[in-house]
């Protein structure tokens, strides 16, 4: 079955997640907010499409971040931010 990854507000979410409850795809919603990430899921992502694609610098949780978090981003620390955020 599908996952799909995001918070319930998030615009792009509910399009997603209109367009296949008009379609006949079986999936299941997972809430970051509610329920968080692991670790490991978010190193596989990055290897596959890097942390840069990831992290949502644009998005309210990283512009609430203290400033000292948002300097000297690097994969381990970026992982480490979403994972705690």
């Amino acid at each position: 079955m599908l996952t799909v990854y995001g918070i319930p507000n998030c615009d792009t979410v509910k399009r997603a997640r209109g367009w296949l409850d008009a379609r006949p795809v079986a999936y299941r919603f997972h809430d970051y907010k509610k329920s968080g990430v692991e670790e490991a899921a978010l190193a596989r992502w990055s290897d596959a499409r890097g942390w840069e694609m990831l992290l949502n610098r644009a998005g309210t949780t990283f512009r609430k971040l203290d400033e000292a978090d948002k300097v000297d981003l690097d994969r381990a620390k970026a992982l480490r931010l979403m994972a705690a955020h």
